[in-house]
């Protein structure tokens, strides 16, 4: 077991490791949890793993949720991992949290613009690209909660048909 100094984050995380407060810790697994209630508790008491030689992620190690005291007398709640985090709000709700977004979209030279490779587009040109990929991102996600049981399944078997017919035509190109 290999614990990792991570000091910037109890930095970080200072105004709140006070007696009296109580953190829970939640992420998909291997994201770091566990080491995170290490390193915050001085200790070693939850179990870690290495990261995978193949991709170099975390590994699926903490199964229950547990309780840790810090030194400075704050709770930590360490979880196992999530599989999934769903949005709790629509489409028109997000575009609320991304105003700087809409804003500029109304300066796109198209009205139907997806902010993606459409020339004249005022969002690509004013917003960074991290923030956009994110606002793509949870734009999908709304849009996929809306779908039902039957709309789910339907596009999953497109995507594992498009994974299928990608898979091939790499296949022909390696002969």
């Amino acid at each position: 077991m290999r614990r990792l100094g991570l000091p910037a984050a109890r930095d970080a995380l200072a105004p709140w490791l006070i007696a009296g407060q109580t953190l829970v810790l939640l992420g998909s697994s291997g994201a770091g949890k566990s080491t995170l209630t290490n390193t915050l508790t001085a200790s070693d008491a939850q179990l870690t793993a290495g990261v995978r030689s193949g991709d170099e992620r975390g590994r699926h190690t903490t199964t229950v949720r547990s309780l840790h005291r810090t030194p400075e007398g704050a709770c930590i709640i360490d979880t196992p991992g999530l599989r999934t985090l769903r949005l709790d709000t629509d489409e028109a709700a997000l575009v609320g949290a991304f105003d700087d977004i809409a804003s500029l979209a109304l300066h796109c030279r198209f009205r139907d613009c997806r902010h993606a490779d459409e020339p004249g587009c005022a969002v690509r040109a004013g917003v960074a690209p991290e923030r956009l990929r994110n606002f793509h991102k949870l734009q999908r996600e709304a849009r996929r909660d809306t779908l039902n049981a039957v709309e789910r399944k339907q596009q999953v078997q497109q995507w594992k048909a498009r994974g299928r017919e990608a898979r091939l035509r790499m296949a022909a190109k390696g002969r």
